[in-house]
């Protein structure tokens, strides 16, 4: 599992576009408010995974497969 989603990750798993986008820019802030300055750079695409599951989401993403199957 890797540490970082990115925003067309995020639509994969069937969000949309503009929730995916906020939902980064979201997670990065509160990246920010513990003082890690670099996710505080709006071109940055991607946020950390724990910090979506934690705060943002309350729930933990699911990885879909690789193949499409359930």
């Amino acid at each position: 599992m890797k540490a970082t989603v990115s925003k067309n990750e995020l639509i994969a798993m069937g969000f949309k576009p503009n929730q995916a986008k906020m939902i980064l820019h979201d997670a990065r802030q509160v990246m920010v408010k513990r003082g890690k300055t670099f996710w505080g750079n709006p071109r940055l695409q991607v946020a950390p995974r724990a910090i979506i599951e934690e705060v943002v989401l309350g729930v933990p993403l699911e990885e879909d497969d690789a193949d499409g199957k359930d």
